[in-house]
C-alpha cells in the first residue's frame, strides 16, 4: 500500500530526531528455529521430514531431519528446489546426500545441515520454498517457509544521513498494525538487541509528544536488497505499527510480517 511514513509520517522525520542513537549491550545470538514436520509419514510412505531454514556466519542452511517410520531401509537421498523468492538452491546437486548417512534403518533418524546458495533465479513465492525429495522408494513433494530474517546480511547498517534521504524519497511501503505486544518488546533496551541479533540494525530513535516511540532500522538481504523499517510503539498499550520501505520491493511485505512476529514473540 502507498502512503505516508507510518505513525509519525515521513515528513515529520527530521534530522535532529535522528540524533538519539541507541547504545546497548552486545546482541545475543539468535535462537535456532524449531524444525517443523513438512512431510508426515503417511504422505512420505513411512519417511517423515522436518525442516527449518537457519542463518549461520552469513550463510543460509536448511536444517533437515529424515525419520524412517517404514519397515524397510531408506537410502539414496537427494533434494531439488523450485524457483523461490530468494533464489535459494542447494549448494550442489548432491548436497543432501553429503549430510545424510547412506542408509536409514527402520526407526532411525538423522539431522543434517545442508548449505544453500542464492544463485538460483528468484521468483516471487511469498517466501515459500517448494521442494522435491527423492529416496530409494520414489519422489515426494513438500514446501517450507523461509523467513526473510534468515536471508539478511551482517552489513545491513545504513548510515544515518543516507537513511533519512532514502526514507523521504520512497513513497511505496508495506505497513502492519500490531496488537498484543508484551512489555519486554515495548522496551527499546531489550527490543533493539533482539532485532540486531537477526541483522536488523538500529539507526535512530524519536519520541513523539504523545509518548509514542519511533524506532528506525535498516537491513540488507544476501542478494543486496536494502530495506528501511520504522517501528512505532505506544509503551504500556501493547500496540504498535511496522512500516517497511525499499527501492526494490520483493521482500518488503515479508520483512513487515517478520518484524510483526518479532514484536509478538
Amino acid at each position: 500500500a502507498a502512503g505516508g511514513g507510518g505513525m509519525g509520517g515521513a515528513a515529520s522525520l527530521a534530522p535532529p530526531g535522528m540524533a538519539d542513537l541507541f547504545g546497548g549491550p552486545p546482541a545475543p545470538a539468535p535462537a535456532a528455529p524449531s524444525a517443523k514436520v513438512v512431510l508426515p509419514p503417511d504422505r512420505g510412505e513411512g519417511m517423515q521430514v522436518r525442516s527449518a531454514f537457519v542463518a549461520q556466519n552469513g550463510r543460509v542452511f536448511q536444517q533437515i531431519t529424515i525419520e524412517n517410520h517404514s519397515p524397510a531401509p531408506l537410502s539414496g537421498f537427494a533434494i531439488q528446489y523450485n524457483k523461490n523468492s530468494f533464489g535459494l538452491v542447494p549448494e550442489s546437486p548432491g548436497a543432501l546426500g553429503q549430510v545424510m548417512p547412506p542408509q536409514l534403518a527402520p526407526g532411525q533418524s538423522h539431522t543434517g545441515l545442508m548449505p544453500l546458495t542464492a544463485t538460483g533465479q528468484p521468483q516471487d513465492s511469498k517466501g515459500h520454498v517448494q521442494m522435491a525429495i527423492k529416496n530409494n522408494v520414489k519422489v515426494f513433494y513438500f514446501q517450507d517457509q523461509c523467513d526473510v530474517l534468515a536471508f539478511l546480511s551482517a552489513d545491513g547498517r545504513v548510515e544515518r544521513g543516507a537513511f533519512l534521504e532514502q526514507w523521504k524519497s520512497i513513497a511505496q511501503e508495506a505497513a502492519l498494525d500490531v496488537q498484543g505486544i508484551g512489555p519486554a518488546n515495548e522496551n527499546v533496551d531489550s527490543l533493539c538487541p533482539k532485532l540486531e541479533a537477526s541483522n536488523v540494525f538500529f539507526i535512530a530513535r524519536r519520541k513523539l509528544d504523545g509518548g509514542a516511540d519511533m524506532l528506525y532500522f535498516s537491513v540488507k538481504t544476501l542478494n543486496g536488497v536494502v530495506m528501511l523499517a520504522e517501528i512505532g510503539l505506544r509503551p504500556g498499550q501493547g500496540m504498535g505499527r511496522v512500516v517497511v520501505k525499499a527501492q526494490q520491493t520483493p521482500y518488503v511485505s515479508l520483512l513487515a510480517e517478520s518484524l510483526k512476529a518479532k514484536l509478538l514473540s
